[in-house]
């Protein structure tokens, strides 16, 4: 390159940097301050007549008991649920006795009139109970909101051939609600 060559783009570079260097720039910021990030909640309640301990006396071989009530209530702070309840033989006077005891569960939604003519969602042995929000062929929803409440009346028999052996036989169980996020492809974390 000549020297004249080499001079001019030398110039021109040192104009570009000139020019660059004294220029004026507006400029503008703003902040968001304070964002909180809380991990939500699953917390479901049991209410209704039967939420506390029920004492069942005096069953007689095929005779059904009074319903019973149980509402699965989603507190307004937890996240939609899915939710299943089952049984849980705690203890039985007389072995086989807790294999005698049928139920029939019925369910609705909450005002609903007239519980004997719900939806049954399970017929049979108490030892079986299991209601499964996700499939029960579409009587329950697959997920329960937040605020909303799933009503269900359970009754319960001393099996029709129940004998003699069995009189005055006892048996305890818990009821067990599990709740879990509608995503959740199981039941725990």
């Amino acid at each position: 390159m000549t020297k004249i060559t080499k001079s001019l783009v030398m110039i021109a570079l040192v104009a570009v940097l000139a020019i660059g260097a004294t220029g004026a720039y507006f400029t503008d910021q703003e902040t968001v301050a304070g964002n909180t990030f809380t991990a939500g909640q699953v917390d479901i309640d049991i209410r209704g007549a039967c939420s506390t301990p029920q004492n069942f006396t005096n069953m007689a071989p095929g005779v059904w008991t009074a319903p019973c009530h149980y509402e699965i209530y989603n507190l307004a702070n937890s996240l939609p649920v899915k939710y299943r309840f089952y049984d849980s033989k705690v203890s039985e006077s007389v072995a086989g006795y807790y294999n005698k005891l049928n139920v029939i569960v019925r369910h609705t939604h909450a005002g609903t009139a007239n519980p004997g003519s719900w939806p049954i969602v399970y017929q049979g042995q108490l030892k079986n109970l299991l209601v499964d929000s996700t499939t029960t062929s579409g009587i329950i929803s697959t997920s329960l909101g937040t605020n909303i409440t799933h009503v269900y009346y359970m009754e319960f028999q001393l099996d029709p051939s129940t004998g003699n052996a069995y009189q005055a036989a006892t048996a305890t169980a818990d009821f067990i609600f599990d709740a879990t996020q509608t995503n959740n492809p199981g039941w725990s974390q």
